[in-house]
Order: C-alpha cells, then sequence, then structure tokens
C-alpha cells in the first residue's frame, strides 16, 4: 500500500488553527487511512491509502479538516518515493552538521510557472539562496530564518500557490518514519 506524507500549512502556529495531533490521527484513521504516525505539532502526518491518486487524497484530508476542525488549512502530499527524491535531489553541497541546519524545504502544490520562476531570480543567489526543483523550493538561509529578510518575501503569492516549508531535520525525520 502507497505510503504518503501529508503536510499541513500553518496549523499549531502563534496560536491559530489548533489541532491536537491524536486528534489529526483520529480524523486520518477516520477516512480509513492506515499506519497513521504523525511528527511533531507542525502538521506532518505519514500514513497509508490505498487511493492511488493523491490529489483526491488532499482534497478528501482538506475537507475532513474544515468539517472536523471548523476551519480551512492547506494540504501538501508527497509520497514516500518523492519525499526520498527530495533529499537525494538537494542543490547545495553542505557538509558540516550545522550547514543543515540553515536548510528549509518548502513543498509547493505544483510546478511553479516560468513567469513566477522569473520574479524570483533576485533571490537565488543573494545571502539567502533558493533552488527550485519540480515541487520543491530550497532555502539555504546565510545565518537563520529568523534573520533573514528572504523570510518577509510573500513567495507563495509570487508563485500563486500553497506551500508549506520544513526544516531539514523535519524532512529527514518524515523520511525515516516512512521507512520504518
Amino acid at each position: 500500500m502507497p505510503i504518503y506524507i501529508a503536510l499541513l500549512r500553518g496549523i499549531n502556529v502563534g496560536g491559530n488553527k489548533i489541532i491536537k495531533m491524536q486528534d489529526l490521527k483520529a480524523m486520518f484513521q477516520s477516512l480509513g487511512y492506515e499506519n497513521v504516525r504523525t511528527y511533531i505539532q507542525s502538521g506532518n502526518v505519514v500514513f497509508e491509502s490505498s487511493e492511488t491518486s493523491y490529489s483526491a487524497v488532499g482534497e478528501a484530508i482538506e475537507r475532513q479538516i474544515e468539517s472536523v476542525f471548523g476551519f480551512e488549512v492547506s494540504v501538501i502530499i508527497r509520497t514516500q518515493e518523492e519525499l526520498e527524491r527530495v533529499i537525494t535531489d538537494n542543490p547545495f553541497d553542505l557538509s558540516e552538521p550545522e550547514d543543515f541546519k540553515r536548510l528549509y524545504v518548502s513543498f509547493l502544490a505544483a510546478e511553479p510557472s516560468a513567469e513566477a520562476l522569473e520574479k524570483l531570480l533576485p533571490y537565488e543567489d543573494g545571502p539567502d539562496k533558493i533552488r527550485f526543483i519540480g515541487r520543491e523550493m530550497y532555502t539555504l538561509y546565510e545565518i537563520s530564518v529568523s534573520k533573514s529578510a528572504l523570510f518577509k518575501v510573500p513567495v507563495d503569492k509570487i508563485l500563486g500557490m500553497p506551500l508549506t516549508a520544513r526544516n531539514w531535520s523535519t524532512v529527514n525525520k518524515l523520511a525515516a518514519l516512512c521507512r520504518a
């Protein structure tokens, strides 16, 4: 059975859109998903489903979140294979463990248009660097997210689609959960 990762955008941030992980897990189980596991409070769910259309899976989860919790949440779905590819495709040549603390991956709803990518060109090689590979945007911050001018750029609006970011550690922990 395929293993999927659901990445929820903007839950449990600043006291907004609060969802307890045990309630989220129960909601996923109510949809018939199996072997449901959550990772940290930011909305990361690994699960199995016989459904082969992950757009259908994402839409079902979004509808159920609104029904159960009463608010809209964007959900980005990846398969285990896609998540493994995100790790192997990391475009930055990093060797020091400290460097990986500055690496984030934004998961996009779709591949960005050439027009949107053109608008983001000025951010590719500034102090903070971004690279796009398929439906992912890799960001390497010079110092940290909180000290980055890039963090304030409305990338989702420029791209015209939802996205949700995870740090490199979380990406790798989710991959490990998939393998377990």
